[in-house]
């Protein structure tokens, strides 16, 4: 602009020079802007168990990218996780970068995410969803003799809306469904259309370098490992709680604390809270490099019903995992348990223990992971004597852990394990498990993934072999928004299997098609 207007007091500054302004108002508008390219907050979350380093150099990273020759430098981003399965709540999928002016990944589905309006574009919207089928084949279905052969489906649709960095509303709406089954279906195999997350955030304060915000309603909740509490997306529907928590972060720390009751997955009528049970914790990560996580948590659940299978559950655990120059990987976890099981105290533990090698000079990279998994179990489980040492699992994530079958739980358990996976294509990743499972204690049961106990010998005479598990799974990225899955399992019982039940061995053929928008 030009020199001030005659008359002007001298040193009066012109409109746009440093430190001047024409008008206070517009500067002042301009500093309160959300910074949208951090929003929401979206912490570094610790991976699961047998994770693997990800793909990071150039080349196909999809089949539909090997079809078209499009030979990328670096991988994209993948909000909606590469393959098929993903835990991660959709509330926290991450399209930050289309915020960025100078992003270059563009696909279809921008046109719904990350719309700004209202004065100022304070308003943001984002919707999207996913259709998913995966057909089922099992031999001796759950143990049972049965086979069973049917469609697991769903549908999911949300929507989440935010007004600046301060007040969030988000809704996800989920409708599962099972069809041809032979067998009643299992509680996670269907429970029609349901209100899977419904709930208000807000921010309250930016103490110690990082936003503090609090969240009221029905949500998911995801922690560490999801050894303990997961949304699972294995199983058709994915656990959910109702309740409140309040989460912090910065770059190297995040703290949540939480007050929840689980819902629980009714097909017939609309899925509500169990009323007698509680949970509550502290959940603690931090993260002092990049790929490096140490948690350290505390759990509380109290059941209000205090019959011989429950009573108030007290955990303290911690676990320790990450890598040595993208080489060496490590998984440690423990956990102790206290409180009280009916008329007994509860003192049980688990224990985890992993250690595996990226071969990084070998073709499709092989991952090379060995596990052990122990979690005590009950040593007089007619409850005459002492506490009651079988390890609680919580609101786990089992599939991932303890074989695709479901058959083992984080209870009454060692669980010696390995795991290879290689990736012969950025957009592929093929993996074999394999599990040889012995009871803690010959008189407590086997539970299944929900923790039921399914087989149980009170003499303890059908010794501890419970059996040996082969898990078979490729992985097929098709498009940045569909995904492919097949997987064989079996299941080898051993003499504890053969004694207490039907003997034959159980087989799992599985194939799945996933559409996320």
């Amino acid at each position: 602009m030009g020199a001030p207007p005659a008359g002007a007091a001298p040193g009066t500054p012109k409109a746009d020079a440093p430190g001047g302004s024409a008008n206070p108002a517009s500067k002042a508008s301009e500093e309160k802007k959300v910074d949208w390219k951090k929003v929401p907050v979206v912490a570094k979350r610790p991976p699961t168990g047998w994770w693997s380093v990800p793909q990071s150099g150039p080349g196909y990273y999809s089949l539909c990218d090997a079809v078209q020759g499009n030979y990328r430098d670096a991988p994209p981003k993948f909000p909606r996780g590469q393959f098929s399965l993903n835990s991660t709540p959709y509330f926290d999928y991450d399209y930050r970068y289309l915020e960025d002016p100078k992003n270059t990944q563009h696909e279809w589905s921008d046109c719904y995410k990350r719309l700004h309006f209202g004065p100022e574009g304070n308003w943001l919207f984002s919707t999207g969803g996913e259709v998913r089928d995966r057909y089922m084949n099992e031999l001796s279905s759950r143990g049972s003799g049965t086979n069973n052969f049917y469609n697991n489906f769903r549908v999911r649709a949300y929507g989440d809306l935010w007004y600046k960095d301060q007040f969030r509303v988000f809704v996800d709406f989920m409708d599962t469904e099972i069809f041809g089954n032979s067998l009643p279906p299992n509680p996670n195999d269907a429970s029609g259309p349901e209100l899977q997350n419904a709930f208000v955030e807000a921010k309250v304060g930016d103490p110690f370098g990082g936003p503090l915000s609090v969240r009221v309603g029905r949500q998911e909740l995801l922690y560490g490992s999801q050894r303990l509490i997961s949304p699972p997306d294995w199983a058709n529907t994915r656990r959910t709680f109702q309740g409140a928590k309040a989460f912090w972060s910065t770059e190297q720390w995040s703290v949540d604390a939480f007050w929840v009751q689980p819902v629980v997955q009714n097909l017939d009528k609309f899925d509500s809270v169990d009323n007698n049970r509680n949970l509550f914790g502290l959940w603690t990560t931090y993260r002092p490099k990049a790929g490096t996580f140490f948690d350290l948590y505390y759990l509380g659940l109290a059941q209000g019903n205090t019959t011989t299978n429950n009573g108030d559950i007290h955990t303290f655990g911690s676990r320790y995992t990450g890598d040595v120059d993208k080489h060496f990987l490590y998984d440690f976890e423990g956990a102790v348990q206290f409180g009280e099981r009916g008329t007994r105290h509860n003192l049980a533990k688990m224990m985890v223990a992993g250690l595996g090698w990226r071969f990084t000079e070998v073709p499709w990279t092989p991952h090379v992971w060995v596990y052990y998994d122990y979690a005590s179990g009950d040593k007089d489980p007619t409850g005459r004597a002492g506490s009651n040492r079988t390890f609680n699992q919580l609101f786990p994530q089992g599939h991932n852990y303890f074989g695709y079958l479901d058959l083992v739980a984080r209870q009454n358990i060692h669980d010696l394990n390995l795991q290879v996976s290689v990736t012969p294509q950025p957009w592929m990743n093929l993996s074999m498990q394999y599990h040889s499972f012995n009871l803690d204690s010959t008189r407590d049961a086997l539970y299944n993934a929900r923790g039921q106990a399914i087989r149980q010998d009170r003499t303890g005479r059908s010794g501890n072999a419970v059996g040996e598990e082969l898990d078979l799974l490729a992985l097929f990225h098709l498009t940045a928004h569909q995904d492919f899955m097949i997987g064989y399992s079996k299941f080898f019982g051993g003499t504890f299997w053969k004694r207490t039940g039907n003997p034959n061995n159980v087989e799992l053929f599985y194939a799945q098609y996933s559409l996320k928008w």
